[in-house]
């Protein structure tokens, strides 16, 4: 054997273990996807520290999922998906003007560094979801790792210490409450979808059981946010399936798929009402907070209120009322200095006093196609997989809504942005999949 041929054959080899390497570690960039869009999460836990000094997660698993992505489309595994050219485009203007309100804005600073989170971190979110979903099987993982990482928040939160009568917020994994209120929010949608559609029993009680943690977490957390978002979210969805229900002979007729989920609803309502009664003695910290929205007191509510009056106020000119204050330019505003991560805690607030009529009106454009082609997509789906992954994002994605009205700025929500093109993703999926895994028929019941 001459020493080219070892030197080809040496090289052959590594690059099959390369390529081998490569099809493993890279065939499931969508969990990559979901540690990135949550590592703000659990990267700060003190137990990951060495890490930090060389490492951000973030961007390591960005580059990870973009990475996925490239290997995935050069083998021709996943398609751009096709997008409304006028969607793209209204999306290009609202970046466009960010960009632009740093010609004008009084915080620099601040506009810099949020408009290149938003290029960089917020908007991937968007595009990556729009193509790396290729079928129910790729959503289905994404939505595993929420469901792992908020039961590992839990062990978190029990292991931390809890005690009766506690004034406190649960945290968890180095995050604050509101982080743990979301993923469990999130996770506990995600966890509804999966208990309907699996037929075992073993199973269902399962997932029954991973919900009613969930229902313990969004409570223990001590977020006012996202427990009233997941109730607004659970209630609209139910109020637009009501709208469906169908007469025959002056009969009701409930397909069976909406029976189920009506049937879900009234357990954890019951169950909600268990925990609470059970662990009443844990939750003082929201029934606290509860009670002074009610009244609308409290240190927290308060500020709330002024940053909205700011917010309204700042549009008190023609040029502020169509291009805002730039972007950052709320912070400046509201304490008249740059760099301080100021906003008003409401998306549509933020958008309009930053970005002015024209930013509002293109977020409320890209906001009503997304929730019309989601609706659209829940009418078209004629299985009962179909059925429930596409409540899982739609729920989700009026779960990150109501949460970016009561708290976080734009970056912090950039969830919300992953929702919006994971309508559009699967809308693909349900005009080009082919492996229908459930009967088309379904039986129908009368009342």
């Amino acid at each position: 054997m001459n020493k080219d041929y070892k030197m080809k054959l040496s090289f052959n080899m590594i690059l099959y273990f390369l390529v081998l390497i490569l099809k493993y570690f890279f065939k499931y960039p969508e969990i990559y996807f979901a540690l990135y869009l949550t590592a703000g999460i659990y990267k700060a836990d003190p137990r990951l520290g060495f890490l930090s000094n060389f490492l951000d997660l973030t961007i390591f698993f960005e580059i990870l999922t973009l990475l996925g992505i490239i290997f995935l489309v050069l083998k021709r595994k996943i398609n751009v998906i096709p997008i409304s050219i006028r969607i793209l485009g209204v999306y290009i203007l609202f970046i466009s003007l960010g960009i632009i309100g740093l010609l004008y804005t009084p915080a620099p600073g601040y506009g810099t560094d949020k408009i290149l989170r938003f290029l960089f971190i917020t908007s991937p979110g968007f595009f990556i979801s729009l193509i790396l979903f290729k079928n129910r099987e790729t959503y289905k993982r994404f939505m595993s790792i929420f469901i792992i990482l908020a039961i590992i928040m839990t062990l978190d939160i029990i292991t931390g210490g809890l005690s009766p009568g506690q004034i406190g917020f649960g945290t968890a994994l180095g995050s604050n409450y509101l982080a743990v209120g979301r993923i469990s929010g999130i996770a506990l949608l995600y966890s509804m979808s999966f208990l309907l559609l699996n037929r075992k029993f073993l199973s269902k009680m399962l997932f029954f059981l991973i919900l009613v943690i969930f229902i313990f977490n969004m409570f223990i957390s001590g977020g006012r946010g996202p427990l009233l978002a997941l109730g607004l979210s659970i209630f609209l969805i139910s109020m637009y399936l009501l709208t469906q229900f169908k007469f025959k002979d002056k009969d009701l007729v409930i397909e069976k798929r909406k029976a189920k989920f009506f049937y879900l609803i009234l357990n954890i309502c019951f169950s909600s009402l268990i925990v609470i009664l059970i662990f009443k003695s844990y939750f003082e910290t929201i029934f606290f907070r509860l009670s002074l929205l009610e009244r609308l007191s409290g240190e927290s509510i308060e500020e709330r209120l002024r940053l909205y009056e700011t917010a309204i106020k700042s549009i008190d000119n023609a040029f502020n009322f169509i291009f805002g204050w730039g972007i950052g330019g709320f912070s400046a505003l509201y304490k008249g200095h740059d760099e301080l991560r100021i906003y008003p805690h409401n998306i549509f607030l933020e958008i309009i006093s930053e970005l002015g009529f024209l930013g509002l009106f293109s977020f409320l454009i890209i906001l009503i196609h997304s929730l019309s082609t989601a609706f659209n997509n829940l009418k078209i789906s004629k299985t009962e997989e179909d059925f429930f992954l596409s409540l899982s994002y739609i729920s989700g994605l009026f779960f990150m809504l109501f949460n970016s009205s009561f708290s976080g700025d734009i970056n912090d929500n950039r969830l919300l942005f992953v929702f919006l093109g994971l309508v559009y993703s699967y809308r693909r999926i349900l005009r080009h999949g082919k492996n229908q895994n459930l009967s088309h028929n379904y039986s129908s019941f009368s009342f």
